[in-house]
């Protein structure tokens, strides 16, 4: 059995019995006393709740799962946190990515009692905030029944998020001068002078993942591999189709876009576009569930940063990489990311529209396209100066 220390108390708990959702709260501290015999708890702060499966006969018999997830709340980019599953001594499950802010796994059906570790994780422990808060949730999940139907994504454009001309900080080996709002890379790709950042976010609202997946031989980076969309069914099987072209390694980041995944534009008040960003290429992520506790949600598939590795499952002599997002979750693009702009030096100040467009070149096979693209008003003010604004408004619309 697994023996926690005397400062391991107050753990919350939840129970799902029915189709609806249990919810419970917590927190970690960076320096909560660690737990010697929980290994994700030896070097992290963890938070300790008990949950139990006791879903009734007519829900046990349906195909899907019972949904464990958690959501930091009120949290900084820089936090994150994982958890692990154990039933007694035995670990069953371990939701561990290091961006974004939420996890989930899905737990069988069956009548069960178990043991939830969360714990302080951050990509860059030294950022990490002291406290992080979270939820936690417990769900009955049921699965499409077995057949041959082809579990389409469809992608949508969340509403842009924080513009800004800050500093951003180091991406790998990439950065920005002192006082610029420019990264080097943008400087010398697209000749960047004066950078409008902003984030944003793309959600699968579809019946299936958005899954794209490309290999190397192992140990080696081609500057371009064919990609291929995977389209899963429902009875578990799937075929590849290659659509989507050709990943890209980008040297100073260390890892391959895919190309073309969304594109920004800015438009005067006359609806004339006035600058372009680059087409971004993404490494897609389950990063956010923007619809906590909503029905359809999938586990988490695809967790950041993995897509920038090869899968543990490679084959031998292969580097196998996926990466995507699953239903019902998000990916956000920071605004701190490379790439997450528009070059803005040559405009005045004044009210533009922000429009941004997910997979604007339709690489991507979906079941719709209608909510592909999102605009919002942007306040741009003292672009002549050394310390230009920018003010987003208040209202999005889909264009």
């Amino acid at each position: 059995m697994l023996v926690l220390t005397p400062s391991a108390v107050a753990s919350a708990s939840a129970v799902v019995d029915s189709h609806r959702p249990s919810f419970w709260k917590g927190e970690v501290r960076k320096s909560d006393p660690r737990l010697r015999d929980v290994p994700e708890c030896r070097k992290n702060g963890c938070d300790r709740a008990f949950v139990s499966v006791r879903l009734p006969a007519g829900l046990r018999a349906k195909p899907g799962g019972v949904e464990l997830a958690i959501r930091a709340v009120g949290a900084t980019p820089d936090d994150s946190l994982g958890f692990a599953v154990y039933q007694g001594s035995r670990r069953v499950a371990l939701a561990d990515a290091q961006i974004g802010p939420a996890r989930s796994v899905w737990l069988p059906k069956t009548s069960a009692r178990y043991t939830v570790y969360v714990f302080y994780n951050p990509f860059v422990p030294e950022l990490g905030s002291d406290v992080v808060k979270y939820e936690g949730l417990l769900e009955n999940e049921n699965s499409p029944k077995p057949s041959s139907a082809e579990l389409l994504p469809d992608l949508e454009a969340l509403p842009q998020r924080y513009a800004t001309f800050e500093t951003p900080p180091p991406f790998f080996d990439d950065v920005a001068a002192p006082g610029s709002s420019c990264f080097r890379s943008e400087v010398e790709e697209q000749n960047a002078r004066k950078c409008l950042r902003f984030g944003q976010a793309m959600a699968n609202v579809g019946e299936g993942p958005v899954d794209v997946r490309y290999s190397t031989p192992a140990g080696q980076r081609p500057p371009e591999v064919p990609g291929s969309q995977r389209i899963h069914r429902a009875d578990g099987t799937y075929r590849d189709v290659p659509s989507v072209g050709v990943m890209h390694y980008h040297a100073i980041h260390r890892h391959y876009h895919f190309e073309d995944f969304s594109v920004s534009t800015l438009e005067n008040s006359a609806g004339t576009v006035v600058a372009t960003g680059k087409k971004n290429g993404f490494c897609m992520a389950d990063t956010e569930m923007p619809w906590w506790a909503r029905k359809g949600n999938a586990r988490q598939s695809y967790p950041a940063p993995r897509c920038l590795d090869p899968e543990p499952t490679s084959p031998p002599g292969v580097d196998a990489f996926k990466n995507g997002i699953s239903r019902g979750w998000a990916d956000e693009y920071w605004w701190a990311l490379p790439d997450q702009m528009i070059e803005v030096s040559a405009l005045t100040d004044g009210t533009y529209t922000l429009v941004t467009r997910v997979d604007p070149t339709d690489k991507i096979r979906e079941s719709g396209e209608r909510n592909n693209c999102v605009r919002v008003a942007i306040t741009l003010s003292g672009l002549a100066t050394a310390t230009p604004k920018a003010q987003l408004g208040s209202i999005t619309k889909t264009c």
